[in-house]
């Protein structure tokens, strides 16, 4: 669309965060005008930073912090993995493709890290809930 005055993309000189930075503005709170505001940057940077889902970055606490959130993680994994296993069992193999007792081993294995994957990348809810009870109690 040159024609409508705008500039194209191969002419503007930023670099990728500045240009993400320009193209997303956020309203600061407060403001009702709604010009200008907070580059994403900033607000992502301030969500982070404000996230009660990330431990404390400074000391010994920080560091129980971190080492309860991995083994959150990890139990949420085992009763994910768990599920998973359950879940293989109701699959009936034919013997047509049956790769005998190491496909077995492999396939727990996998499975294993399949229920790691899951409870660190997905929203599934009960790490956050194990983390926070136990949290208090720290």
């Amino acid at each position: 669309m040159p024609g409508m005055g705008s500039i194209p993309p191969s002419e503007i000189r930023l670099s990728e965060e500045d240009f993400a930075a320009r193209l997303v503005r956020m309203p600061k709170r407060g403001s009702g005008d709604g010009t200008g505001g907070a580059s994403f940057s900033d607000t992502l940077s301030e969500t982070i930073r404000r996230s009660p889902d990330t431990p404390a970055r400074s000391g010994k606490a920080s560091r129980e912090e971190k080492r309860l959130w991995e083994a959150c993680i990890e139990m949420e994994s085992l009763l994910v993995g768990k599920m998973l296993k359950v879940m293989r069992n109701t699959v009936d193999k034919t013997g047509w493709i049956n790769g005998g007792h190491a496909e077995e081993i492999f396939e727990d294995m996998l499975y294993d890290e399949y229920a790691l994957s899951l409870s660190r990348n997905s929203n599934l809810g009960l790490s956050k809930m194990l983390y926070d009870e136990m949290k208090r109690r720290l």
